[in-house]
């Protein structure tokens, strides 16, 4: 059965009632935002008692086993397709519900199976749960149109994967209702809004036609005493610890008082859009780095003078079983060390910290760095040191961070080491301080490694611009590699003057815009609900802010300082805003918040009470925005 409306055309599913395809009707490719055959229906155990088909409307109604009826039905309103669903209890008792025992099926076509099929048939759905839900769903290849999904009656809790475990999927949402008691005869009704859209401003302008709350803020993490604008064309007023503030001229302004995470509300009649914001002690810097001494640095024992992840959800280190050194946690665990190299190369160590420091470069020398090799952790075998290639680029950054640290230029040469066999083995799609590292060995006379350490990356990276397509083939979930090729094109122009690097950048900007651009999450826009976790399964599915979206920002900064493309440098700010928002609410979500302080004006500020292997994140982001 097929229902036409508001520019979409909807195809349902005679046996289920569930929307087997959506697509736009004037789209010639009739690319569906929609997969599976049980998009739109209420979820959990329900059967399909009943189904009527009409020019003006589709009427499905389901029984749920507790004797809850939900009647759905689609008809066309004010220029979208409207889904309103009504949960009735027609029991002879109450009926208590948790969260998620009601729910609706949202099976996206969000997938990455395949690069050039995601670029062509597939879409990425950005969410917002929690009070009020939307989604906003545009290509990968950010080509019109989009899809747009609002809530206009009721409320969501959260949202859970049904099948996020499969390779390359994450669109198989659930929407999950609040928990309710419903007494006989009560019933309760959601609305959700379809409409097509072209790009982001046309969904909030719709979304505004509609009544749906939107809400923005001048910034979610502030140093305590700081001032927060939410802005807001429908708001009434916002809800904090403190008491209620009136929204005046479409804004309203909340003190940020007392350190830490503190939630907010903002309320429009029956809508509420919860948010929060983070505010930072002063001294972050000091507690930060006295937090790593004094908890993730390893004084004793068989990994002394290491750092290590820590763990603050259950207080404990965090090492993987029968490995030799911390190493291998997140391949980052040294991320501390790049932190307090950095602090004290700026003179903000006490004498205590910097002895420590000292015996940590001792044990990574040891452990992990042998006269220009880079060693794996070789499955806690100590009499076998294996090569790791995707290590190198952090440790010659690290040897890097150490002669900024002690002035001593034969660390400054182990980094170009470091980084000459690395190249060698055309390894030149990753982020590494190659720039930085030619800069220095300028600056100390040592022009013949400097131009040796060039000509070592012009031969690995030639392959680069041989073939531009291949970028396509070696891209699996990601475009990580892309983004590397970006930046080792980037340097090689810089450092060589030669137009080709340029051109070849420019290649992969290109392919790199069509596969990342816009299909990453720029935190809504600085909407207060800004990232969801799947609550139904402890986890957060997007990209890695580690391994992926980080990349983004760095690749697109790289390549404005040397175009001069405003655009670019916009991009670098939203993807590192957006890659600040991915953390989990159990790993490094306080860590992610306090960062976000450098967005918003201000020195990189890292938070204590984290798992210091997002320190990597916040390296590249003090080294992006330029925070020596």
């Amino acid at each position: 059965m097929i229902f036409s409306a508001a520019g979409l055309t909807l195809y349902f599913n005679k046996s289920t009632f569930g929307v087997e395809r959506m697509a736009a009707a004037e789209d010639p490719e009739a690319l569906s935002f929609v997969s599976g055959k049980t998009f739109g229906l209420p979820c959990g155990n329900n059967f399909l008692l009943k189904s009527e088909y009409s020019d003006k409307s589709f009427i499905g109604e389901f029984l749920y086993f507790n004797e809850i009826v939900c009647t759905l039905v689609v008809s066309e309103k004010e220029g979208t397709i409207s889904f309103r669903y009504t949960f009735r209890n027609e029991g002879k008792e109450a009926v208590d519900l948790s969260e998620g025992d009601l729910g609706i099926c949202l099976p996206f076509f969000d997938r990455c199976d395949d690069a050039e099929l995601s670029l062509r048939r597939r879409v990425h759905a950005h969410l917002c749960t929690r009070g009020k839900f939307s989604a906003y769903c545009e290509r990968y290849s950010g080509a019109a149109t989009s899809l747009g999904v609002v809530m206009t009656e009721g409320a969501s809790s959260s949202y859970a994967l049904e099948s996020g475990e499969r390779a390359g999927e994450r669109g198989e949402i659930l929407l999950r209702l609040p928990a309710m008691k419903l007494a006989p005869q009560e019933s309760y009704s959601v609305e959700l809004c379809y409409y097509i859209c072209n790009t982001r401003e046309d969904f909030y302008k719709k979304a505004d036609l509609l009544g749906f709350l939107n809400v923005k803020a001048s910034a979610l993490t502030v140093y305590e005493g700081e001032e927060i604008i939410l802005s807001s064309k429908s708001a009434e007023k916002v809800r904090t610890e403190k008491g209620e503030v009136s929204f005046r001229n479409g804004e309203a302004r909340i003190d940020a008082i007392g350190l830490g995470e503190h939630s907010f509300e903002v309320v429009s009649g029956d809508q509420v859009a919860l948010g929060a914001y983070y505010v930072l002690p002063k001294d972050i810097f000091e507690r930060r780095a006295g937090f790593i001494i004094e908890r993730q640095f390893l004084s004793d024992g068989r990994y002394a003078g290491a750092f290590t992840a820590y763990d603050r959800l259950n207080d404990e280190m965090l090492l993987g079983g029968g490995v030799r050194s911390p190493f291998r946690v997140g391949g980052e665990s040294a991320a501390a060390l790049l932190f307090l190299l950095r602090e004290g190369a700026a003179g903000r160590l006490s004498e205590q910290t910097r002895e420590i420091l000292d015996r940590a470069i001792a044990f990574y020398d040891r452990e992990i760095y042998r006269g220009g090799e880079v060693a794996d952790d070789a499955g806690g075998k100590r009499a076998r040191f294996c090569k790791n290639y995707d290590h190198y680029p952090l440790f010659a950054a690290i040897k890097y961070e150490e002669y900024r640290y002690k002035g001593d230029i034969d660390v400054l040469l182990e980094s170009a080491s470091i980084l000459s066999e690395y190249f060698e083995r055309e390894r030149v799609y990753a982020v590494t301080p190659f720039s930085m590292v030619t800069e220095a060995l300028g600056k100390e006379g040592q022009d013949a490694v400097s131009e040796a350490l060039i000509d070592r990356f012009s031969r690995g990276a030639a392959w680069l611009l041989l073939d531009d397509k291949k970028a396509f083939r070696e891209i699996k979930y990601s475009a990580s590699f892309v983004c590397g090729a970006v930046v080792a094109l980037v340097d090689l122009f810089a450092a060589t003057g030669r137009k080709e690097y340029l051109e070849g950048a420019k290649r992969y900007l290109a392919m790199l815009d069509a596969f990342t651009f816009p299909s990453l999450s720029y935190a809504t826009d600085c909407v207060p609900t800004l990232y969801e976790c799947d609550l139904g399964k402890g986890a957060v599915y997007d990209m890695s802010p580690r391994y992926t979206a980080i990349d983004f920002a760095v690749a697109y900064e790289r390549a404005f300082r040397v175009t001069g493309e405003e655009r670019y440098h916009l991009l670098s700010v939203k993807i590192a805003r957006a890659c600040l928002t991915l953390f989990g609410d159990r790993g490094a979500s306080c860590r992610a918040k306090a960062a976000a302080s450098i967005l918003n004006g201000r020195e990189l500020s890292p938070f204590e009470e984290i798992s210091c292997g997002e320190d990597i994140v916040l390296y590249y982001i003090d080294l992006l925005f330029e925070r020596k």
